[in-house]
């Protein structure tokens, strides 16, 4: 996929929307739609199991089934619209691995203008490597443990395997190319290229 189709996916609206869908579930705002739907849920077991659920008793769990889903579903909505709507930059940057050890593989990415560059990516490994040595300590790299670290006076930044990356890495080899979705809220996502395809 060339520079062109990326960057017009990066504008893809639809393409951002399920981008921000999945995450939509960990925002706090969720809850209080999702209990209510609970709440409804058990009052139709109990209903069921004390042979009440075809009578007058339903209908205030039938409200609150109602009330519920329409409130879950606008807030979910809310919570895409803000995102997409909102200033923070939405770059697809390509990703290749900086360094492996101990099973584990650190990948770096650009997120500026150079993002989709390999060679400018393959420049700042070299440097970054020479910098900190090809044997540096996890512990020295990365003190604070986080997943997603910038790199000092440039716009490159480190990812740190979690559980989840090693599980994956077992399946793939680390030289493969793989692309990320940074949104500027130190939380990035893997993505591949056949599911950038499928949009543009």
């Amino acid at each position: 996929m060339n520079t062109d189709k990326i960057q017009r996916l990066e504008r893809n609206e639809k393409f951002r929307r399920k981008f921000y869908a999945k995450g939509v579930w960990r925002n706090y705002a969720i809850v209080p739609p999702s209990g209510i739907l609970f709440v409804a849920l058990f009052g139709f077991l109990y209903l069921f199991n004390v042979d009440h659920l075809m009578s007058l008793y339903a209908i205030p769990f039938i409200i609150l089934l109602l009330l519920g889903t329409i409130w879950l579903k606008a807030t979910r909505k809310y919570i895409i619209n803000q995102k997409i709507s909102g200033k923070q930059p939405f770059a697809i940057c390509l990703s290749i691995p900086l360094m492996k050890k101990n099973g584990k593989t650190i990948m770096m990415f650009s997120a500026g203008s150079n993002r989709l560059n390999k060679y400018y990516l393959e420049k700042e490994k070299k440097e970054i490597l020479d910098r900190i040595g090809p044997d540096a300590d996890f512990v020295g790299v990365n003190p604070s443990n986080k997943l997603l670290v910038a790199v000092p006076e440039t716009d490159i930044y480190l990812i740190y395997p979690s559980f989840s990356d090693r599980l994956s890495n077992k399946t793939t080899t680390s030289t493969v190319n793989r692309y990320v979705i940074f949104d500027n809220l130190e939380k990035i996502r893997y993505i591949t290229l056949r599911e950038m395809e499928s949009f543009s």
